[in-house]
């Protein structure tokens, strides 16, 4: 029963952290007109970039979940170059769960329509054509995620799935009556020619916005006819509004942060912090918790890139799985 409390939450808020981005065009989040404008000119402006490097870190914790505890210490860097469709990413860092560290060390590149990788540092490489390799990604991730649209769909432009199921539609009506500045504050701080952006995410008063009571119907109704087969009657209203209640209780103390800073001169966003923590003691037990903190520096805009194809990549032969 815990195993599926705590599965079913951390679906419900993964789905609410990714709807945020699409309503925050209805109001200013409690900040001066001026300011919202700043802040949302500057993370559009990164869809009319050329190139971009970047590097990160990334910190996971997470304590009291399984049978020991989890910890990630990773680091990349990389560059995006979306003229040439070109992508280039190194992640070095540990993993360690109870007493067993795994080292990382990722290679990934994209170029010339085929996707390499490679986890021995670049000693050795493997490599496919992308549109495979996302067709593939896209009919598994399809097949056991449990949701109303197939990903592929998605990629091809095709809604249709999306808006003839009626529990997808109830979530996108939801979306449309959600009321931002209710649950999100951005506040904004300048230090010399930098402008901070610090967006904090109220997930208890989302959680327990009305607007989102037909999602949580529908995801307890997916889950139950994905796990016997057949479709669940519609939760009723005192139902829809007792699983928000137990939801938001949950994560009645849980924080989402998203610090950005933005060159006042350029208006280039410069860094963006996310930081994440989720105490799970009502669902897990006392001291479980996950915590994220992901923080990358995107520099060197529309400054020319290279990636390159590994000289030695053995390619994987994909006809006959097609």
């Amino acid at each position: 029963m815990k195993k599926f409390r705590l599965g079913f939450a951390l679906v419900v808020l993964a789905l609410v952290l990714a709807i945020v981005p699409a309503v925050l065009a209805q109001d200013t989040l409690g900040a001066s007109q001026a300011d919202f404008d700043a802040w949302t000119a500057a993370n559009a402006s990164i869809a009319d970039i050329s190139t971009v490097s970047y590097d990160f870190t990334t910190k996971l914790d997470v304590t009291g979940v399984g049978d020991s505890n989890v910890t990630a210490d990773l680091k990349g860097t990389g560059v995006i170059d979306t003229e040439n469709e070109a992508f280039q990413l190194d992640v070095t860092g540990n993993v360690v769960q109870g007493k067993d560290t795994t080292p990382v060390n990722l290679g990934i590149r994209i170029v010339d329509g085929n996707i390499y990788y490679s986890t021995d540092g670049g000693e050795t490489w493997q490599g496919s054509k992308l549109e495979d390799a996302m067709s593939s990604f896209g009919s598994g991730f399809a097949q056991g995620s449990g949701l109303p649209i197939n990903p592929t769909d998605l990629q091809n432009g095709d809604l249709s799935s999306l808006t003839s199921n009626p529990q997808a539609a109830a979530m996108m009506k939801a979306l449309s009556e959600l009321k931002p500045s209710d649950f999100l504050a951005l506040n904004r701080t300048d230090s010399g020619s930098t402008a901070q952006f610090t967006l904090k995410l109220d997930v208890a008063k989302l959680l327990a916005s009305p607007a989102l009571g037909p999602m949580f119907s529908g995801l307890a109704a997916m889950g139950s006819s994905g796990s016997t087969g057949a479709s669940a009657p519609a939760m009723t209203d005192a139902q829809m509004q007792q699983m928000q209640a137990m939801m938001g209780a949950m994560f009645s103390t849980a924080t989402v942060t998203v610090d950005q800073y933005v060159d006042t001169a350029s208006n280039k966003l410069s860094r963006t912090n996310l930081v994440i923590g989720l105490p799970l003691d009502s669902m897990v037990g006392p001291g479980a918790a996950v915590n994220l903190n992901f923080d990358i520096n995107l520099s060197k805009y529309d400054e020319a890139v290279s990636v390159e194809a590994p000289a030695d990549a053995k390619m994987m032969d994909t006809t006959s799985t097609q």
